[in-house]
């Protein structure tokens, strides 16, 4: 396999490397199998950073501001174009000093890794999402919650690794298989929304004043009504 970023050993250099890699092997240059070389790159671009920029990997609790989560959302509308989404927006985040939330399972205590935190970052800013917890349906269940229905789930994959005896009769760790799974956003329970108001599901403060004026209006017209029969 090729080394892509071999002489690149500083984060300039690495950014730098990346962006030429991206343009010689852009399918539209390069040809459909640009996309499998893309993912390679990717891949090789995750390892790399965590060799020069192990910061940007650290799991902590994100609270991102609105001008955060816009650019986000644009940067994943650039991601959605390609055909791994998740290397991509892992790549831009990287580019513009952005970090992704920390996805979490708060029932197991576990915190997601890989390409599946960016698989859920996905699923957070499409569906506009503000929680990063993540369970499995029967997660859910077990603690007397469960999944609305309809709501769609995320596809993750875990790596299953088992013992095996080398040569010389140790046992060592060895990667066996992928198996997939699914994951619900806290926010697609019904305990999350039964702790809704309606003032929560409005858009903006502007329809919420806009709300309270109504009320206000309806308020008034009542007593009036009512003194005048009285």
């Amino acid at each position: 396999m090729t080394n892509y970023f071999e002489n690149a050993k500083t984060t300039d250099e690495i950014k730098a490397t990346y962006k030429e890699l991206v343009k010689k092997f852009h399918p539209d240059i390069y040809g459909e199998k640009g996309n499998e070389i893309l993912k390679d790159i990717h891949n090789q671009l995750e390892k790399v950073i965590k060799n020069v920029d192990k910061d940007f990997f650290k799991a902590e609790d994100i609270i991102d501001t609105d001008e955060i989560r816009i650019k986000k959302e644009e940067l994943l509308k650039e991601a959605l174009k390609t055909t791994f989404p998740e290397g991509t927006l892992f790549a831009l985040y990287w580019e513009n000093r952005l970090r992704p939330a920390n996805h979490k399972n708060p029932l197991t205590k576990h915190n997601f890794s890989g390409w599946n935190v960016w698989s859920l970052e996905i699923a957070m800013l499409k569906n506009g999402f503000k929680s990063s917890d993540w369970s499995t349906f029967n997660q859910y269940k077990e603690q007397k919650n469960f999944v609305d229905k309809g709501q769609k789930g995320t596809h993750l994959t875990l790596a299953v690794y088992g013992k095996e005896k080398d040569e010389e009769g140790e046992e060592k760790e060895t990667f066996k298989f992928f198996r997939g799974y699914t994951v619900f956003n806290y926010e697609q329970t019904k305990e999350f929304a039964a702790q809704e108001t309606p003032f929560k599901k409005l858009a903006t403060e502007d329809q919420a004043i806009k709300l309270l004026e109504e009320v206000k209006t309806i308020t008034q017209n009542f007593w009036t009504n009512y003194e005048v029969v009285a």
